[in-house]
């Protein structure tokens, strides 16, 4: 028997809440935007719903912490709800760590195409259009326990498709999709399907990443049911701020300004590439050769920081550069290892702590106290060898910038 044809919108960690981080420093002209691109993607996420007129949003948790948004980000989904419910497109929502269904403030109720589904037991709504069932949503808020039980989610026994949403699964690998048509799953920063038959399983990643790691494309996901029961899963972008990582490769016969030059023509070709999007760009340098004892914060590496911030100005979309960094080791000159001299003693020892794994270095005693802030209690704390051993070239490097340079 034909199926109708149905149209989603599935996202999950909207986290209003949750600024971006990460950054030293952002540049005046783009302190706004850096501030409101949680909301900017979020908003981007109902436009598509309202764009790709959807039968329904489906929402899989984290999308807010009302205690810790604030009363702007509270009115903000508010608002987009009812533009939602203007159109007759319902939201379902499951709650997850940060949005659980009791800590929404009553005072501000929700529109009433909006369903929360309850904890401990799940539930199943119709999904209808011009007067016929096209779909049936099950859905379970997380547990205090941060346990969601499966066992309840089950295909309807008339062949109508059938959607799970659920911020996390006990399923086991590879059978997250098995109990429904398509599982609506939440809780990963990135976009990933885990089972594609007999159902699917889908994480849509976060709308809006907020940090260096989380760098790349975020969205949504649009799930498309053809007549024949066919799903398939589409990103749509909704991101309005990109961290984004580059690396550049140069030789040992590399000068600082071809360096610097090649660094401006990839920033360009950045920039071409996604136009729509205003780019935070971070530049992994790798090679070999003089420049690399030159590559240091506070050094080249500042100086060319500098270089790609002005060459970026004011310009819209912006392919800002917050930080350049030298990922290779830096080989210490063997004339300056073999001096007798004050920096020779200075390279000696980093070399020794450089080589040797077994030796951690500790030099918590050595940050200020009393601490500026509590965050700061780990700054002086280095958790592996990688660690140690990029600690130690920023020391030989500078020790070399100070007494020889």
């Amino acid at each position: 028997m034909a199926r109708s044809p149905v149209r989603l919108v599935h996202a999950s960690n909207l986290h209003l809440e949750r600024p971006l981080y990460g950054l030293s420093e952002v540049p005046q002209h783009l302190r706004e935007l850096v501030r409101d691109a949680p909301l900017r993607a979020a908003e981007a996420v109902f436009e598509t719903a309202l764009t790709e007129a959807a039968d329904a949003v489906l929402l899989s948790g984290d999308v807010i912490d009302p205690l810790r948004a604030g009363p702007r980000a509270v009115v903000f989904l508010v608002e987009q709800f009812k533009r939602l419910e203007m159109r007759g497109i319902p939201v379902f929502w499951a709650g997850g760590a940060v949005d659980p269904p009791d800590v929404w403030p009553r005072a501000t109720p929700l529109p009433e195409n909006v369903t929360v589904f309850p904890i401990g037991r799940i539930e199943e709504h119709d999904v209808v259009r011009d007067g016929k069932v096209v779909c049936r949503v099950q859905g379970v808020s997380l547990g205090s326990d941060g346990q969601v039980n499966m066992s309840g989610f089950h295909r309807d026994a008339h062949d109508i498709f059938t959607v799970g949403v659920a911020y996390a699964t006990s399923d086991s690998a590879g059978k997250e999709g098995d109990r429904v048509d398509y599982m609506a799953l939440g809780g990963r920063k990135r976009r990933a399907t885990v089972d594609a038959e007999p159902g699917i399983a889908h994480y849509p990643g976060t709308p809006q990443g907020r940090c260096p790691a989380e760098a790349g494309p975020s969205g949504c996901t649009v799930v498309q049911v053809d007549e024949e029961g066919t799903t398939k899963t589409r990103f749509v972008s909704t991101d309005v701020v990109r961290f984004v990582e580059e690396t550049l490769e140069f030789t040992a016969s590399t000068t600082v300004d071809q360096l610097r030059a090649r660094l401006r023509e990839r920033h360009d070709k950045l920039r071409q590439k996604t136009k729509d999007v205003d780019q935070l760009v971070a530049w992994n340098l790798r090679g070999a050769g003089p420049l690399i004892g030159k590559l240091r914060p506070e050094g080249l590496c500042d100086e060319l920081l500098h270089d790609l911030q002005k060459h970026d100005g004011r310009q819209s979309p912006a392919c800002w550069s917050y930080t350049v960094r030298c990922l290779d080791p830096f080989e210490l000159p063997q004339e300056l290892l073999d001096q007798e001299t004050i920096l020779g003693d200075l390279l000696r020892q980093i070399e020794v702590f450089r080589r040797n794994e077994a030796v951690m270095l500790d030099i918590r005693g050595a940050v200020p106290k009393p601490l500026a802030h509590p965050a700061a209690s780990d700054i002086g704390e280095i958790n592996s060898h990688a660690e140690k051993v990029e600690l130690l070239d920023r020391a030989a490097k500078l020790g070399i910038a100070l007494m020889a340079e």
